[in-house]
């Protein structure tokens, strides 16, 4: 099983709790060289595959369509203030791009809960959404039960974006990383 923002999307309980272990543990060894593979990783899903067919305002996609791309970069934003600029939307879309296809699925179907609440709530779809009315809805989704199938999508989204985030540079600077140090491991509580 690989690790990564999408692990969400494929693993169980079991298999969640034991991959955070792990990256607890790659954390603590992680060195300054292994922070620039992260850096480099995020700035190449920011560079356009063909700048001379790329224009200023649409991004290049791999995976998604520009519907659910600008769904996940809106709704990215206001859970993950900052996302958008950490070109977030654009690495997990590189990413969707070579995962297998029951997860691409679990991912669009995720995001796809989403737009249903805004259509069934407003009439619209999620990106057309106020402020107000997407703060309300978000409210209301995360305080469904742990059970309930959009909760469910919307810990998946706000884990595959929050992780993205807080491993690029932005997201570890405001975590503290000054590009010279490793986080110490966190207390265990036994």
């Amino acid at each position: 099983m690989s690790h990564g923002p999408l692990r969400h999307f494929r693993a169980g309980r079991r298999a969640v709790l034991q991959s955070l272990a792990t990256s607890v543990g790659v954390a603590v060894f992680a060195s300054r060289a292994s922070a620039a593979h992260v850096h480099e990783t995020m700035a190449a899903a920011a560079k356009p595959a063909d700048s001379a067919t790329t224009s200023a305002a649409e991004p290049v996609l791999h995976f998604l369509d520009l519907h659910l791309f600008d769904t996940l970069a809106i709704l990215g934003e206001q859970i993950v203030p900052g996302s958008r600029a950490a070109k977030v939307p654009e690495f997990l879309d590189r990413l969707l791009a070579v995962e297998s296809i029951e997860t691409q699925k679990r991912f669009t179907q995720a995001l796809g809960a989403f737009e249903r609440e805004a259509r069934d709530a407003h009439g619209k779809p999620w990106k057309s959404l106020t402020a107000a009315q997407a703060t309300a809805l978000l409210t209301k989704i995360s305080g469904q039960p742990d059970s309930d199938a959009t909760r469910q999508a919307f810990d998946s989204i706000k884990g595959a974006v929050a992780e993205t985030y807080f491993t690029s540079e932005v997201g570890m600077k405001e975590l503290g990383w000054n590009g010279s140090i490793a986080f110490p491991p966190p207390a265990i509580c036994g």
